[in-house]
């Protein structure tokens, strides 16, 4: 099904239609298009066309819808007032970035693979207050609120990507979308995402490969009365996580550094009867109502149902051989085998509801915010809930059209609290937040076989100052930067993954540079993080990262544009965390410093009429300049490999 798909998708691709739109992680969006012509230019006719019947059809059909014809705009850019007409993005620019850690320009961690655990390199200040549940490794795979697309459309709209990358790295995305009348709008989003063991275990010899299996759903809709004094839209989100956990790379008697040298090593958890499952269904849902400009009433509702799980059906091998660091329970006699497991239900409601309203530039928000979790252990057969009540405030000025400052508070009553503002001119960019925030759940209370702890930790309280200064003309831009973060109290998980908080200051210091240039048909960017820190070892990042980008753009007839480039990733030597998949958390290792490494992709990213083509030779200068490298302690990256992806924007 899935090819007679896809050959029905490409016939139809030939009748799509590009626009540019985006910065993909590098940072002018001027020079996103790489100098081609604009592809959200509509087409013109022929006036003198003698074209008749179904030919004449046909070209006015072409030319009627396409991407001038379809915008999206997010649920934020409705709360705050702007009204956001996001046309598909379709750039050229990086379109051969399409794995989960490239997309944030590198600045996630995972364990080699597509699926995987990701962990953020540099340390990020919550973005919500509360207790959140800690269980975060697989979250940022899942469709993001805050992300999701809403759509108007005047003809059924689809966007198709699929990929697929060396290790069985093959991503599948499909949404829809169509508007019922001119008010109401329906969709969805689907993701199917898989990839392969790439270390060699019990299960893998005997051909079971499969290494992650994810599916993402979506449902959305929109609708505005004919007035445009109502609006509503809302999703339902569903999300399900399954891998089979490998615990990194069996050493035996190479060390380390030596095992690089290989493309063909063991697993530590070898039985290959280890996995994890994360799986969600949210409900979420905001409307307003606009008695006048200045004065408007907001609710959103939220619904979570949510399952964590772990098992190891070998878990008294992989005591044995270190894995976990002890057993709570007293064996007379050891079994050959036993088992792990952890689960926690987690459950949360939430509605905020509040005033807003814009006048003169002026634009407020007033909320109270009402918010239940409780989290169930199904090991020990107990849970734990707590009721939150919340107040926020947000003020915005707008002077102009080019400048903006904001403040923002929110205060968890009797807890929590967040104060953050930010500036904008078209000089300078800064931001101070401060916050104080409830430690995460997994951290607090924990019960299975291998980790038990119910503790009370203080708040984690930190302030943070991001600026940056920008510079430039359409075709170049200079913007430095930096980063000042000052952690109390922060709280990590040691060498045998027991969470501890340290009252010890943790300061982080990090200048930037984002810089980029285009001279005829060659495109430079390039992106420099310097990270320094002070204090407590307790988050380990490089000091210093690099990723630039190097293309030239060709153009063939006005049919075929080709973009052929390079793509390199540096970064210094650390002490990369470890990965305990039990509790999905990274935590502190001190037996390995991993070596620097550069990584080098190879690419040409193509679009012919319609259609969005890449071919990628990733980690292009392994095994020529030097061995393969490690994401995560144990974790080796991906061995140098071939990957290829393509994009349809469908629009009848």
């Amino acid at each position: 099904m899935l090819a007679i798909l896809l050959v029905f998708i490409s016939y139809q691709a030939v009748y799509a239609q590009f626009t540019s739109q985006g910065t993909n992680g590098f940072g002018n969006s001027s020079m996103n298009n790489s100098g081609f012509p604009d592809p959200k230019s509509p087409k013109t006719t022929n006036q003198n066309s003698k074209k008749t019947g179904r030919a004449a059809l046909d070209d006015s059909t072409r030319l009627k819808y396409g991407p001038h014809s379809v915008y999206s705009f997010k649920e934020d850019e409705i709360l705050n007032g702007l009204n956001a007409k996001n046309r598909p993005d379709t750039s050229l620019t990086l379109f051969q970035r399409y794995l989960y850690t490239e997309k944030s320009g590198f600045l996630l961690q995972d364990l080699g693979n597509q699926g995987t655990a990701l962990r953020s390199i540099f340390w990020q200040s919550p973005a919500t207050i509360g207790v959140q549940s800690g269980y975060n490794a697989y979250l940022p795979y899942a469709f993001q609120t805050k992300d999701i697309n809403y759509y108007n459309t005047k003809s059924p709209f689809s966007d198709v990507e699929y990929y697929l990358g060396a290790g069985g790295q093959t991503t599948l995305r499909f949404s829809f979308a169509r508007n019922v009348d001119s008010l109401w709008n329906i969709g969805f989003d689907l993701q199917r995402m898989v990839s392969d063991k790439n270390l060699s275990d019990a299960a893998y010899k005997t051909g079971d490969k499969t290494l992650t299996g994810q599916w993402g759903l979506v449902l959305h809709s929109n609708y505005q009365s004919k007035n445009k004094k109502y609006r509503i839209l809302g999703h339902i989100n569903y999300f399900d996580q399954g891998i089979k956990d490998q615990g990194g790379v069996k050493l035996g008697n190479l060390t380390a550094l030596d095992i690089l040298k290989y493309s063909d090593n063991a697993a530590l958890l070898e039985d290959g009867v280890t996995e994890s499952n994360d799986k969600f269904i949210k409900f979420h849902v905001y409307h307003e109502f606009q008695g006048f400009k200045g004065l408007q009433l907001f609710q959103m509702i939220d619904v979570e149902n949510r399952k964590i799980q772990f098992k190891d059906m070998a878990f008294q091998s992989n005591l044995a051989n270190g894995f976990y660091p002890k057993t709570y329970i007293q064996y007379i006699q050891a079994p050959d085998k036993d088992s792990l497991y952890n689960e926690i239900q987690w459950k949360e409601y939430a509605h905020k509801t509040g005033l807003k309203g814009i006048y003169r530039g002026f634009n407020y928000q007033a909320y109270f915010k009402q918010r239940y979790w409780s989290a169930f252990n199904a090991v020990e057969n107990a849970s734990k809930d707590r009721f939150e009540q919340y107040v926020g405030l947000k003020l915005k000025q707008s002077f102009g059209q080019k400048y903006d400052f904001e403040a923002q508070g929110e205060y968890l009553i009797g807890s929590d609290f967040f104060l953050n503002a930010k500036l904008e001119t078209p000089l300078l960019s800064v931001q101070a937040k401060h916050t104080s925030a409830s430690p995460s759940f997994v951290s607090t209370w924990t019960y299975n076989t291998a980790y038990r702890w119910d503790k009370k930790f203080e708040n984690i309280v930190s302030d943070e100052i991001d600026g940056s200064f920008h510079f430039g003309k359409k075709s170049t831009y200079f913007n430095p930067g930096l980063t000042v973060q000052s952690i109390t109290g922060i709280i990590y998980f040691d060498s045998k993954t027991n969470p501890i908080q340290t009252n010890e200051l943790l300061g982080i210091f990090r200048p930037k540079i984002e810089t980029g240039a285009r001279w005829n048909k060659w495109n430079v960017m390039a992106n420099v993080y310097w990270n320094k820190q002070t204090g407590p070892d307790v988050f380990r990042a490089p000091e210093l990262i690099f990723q630039g980008n190097l293309s030239v753009d060709l153009q063939y007839k006005k049919l075929l544009y080709t973009q052929l480039g390079l793509d390199l990733h540096y970064n210094s030597a650390y002490k990369a965390p470890a990965y305990q998949p039990v509790l999905q958390q990274y935590f502190i290792q001190n037996d390995l410093e991993l070596p620097a490494f550069a990584q080098v992709d190879a690419y040409v990213n193509i679009r012919i009429n319609r259609v969005r083509l890449f071919f990628k030779y990733a980690n292009a200068l392994q095994g020529l300049l030097g061995n393969n490298h490690y994401t995560a302690y144990l974790h080796p990256a991906m061995y140098r490999s071939f990957g290829y992806g393509v994009r349809w924007l469908l629009f009848d």
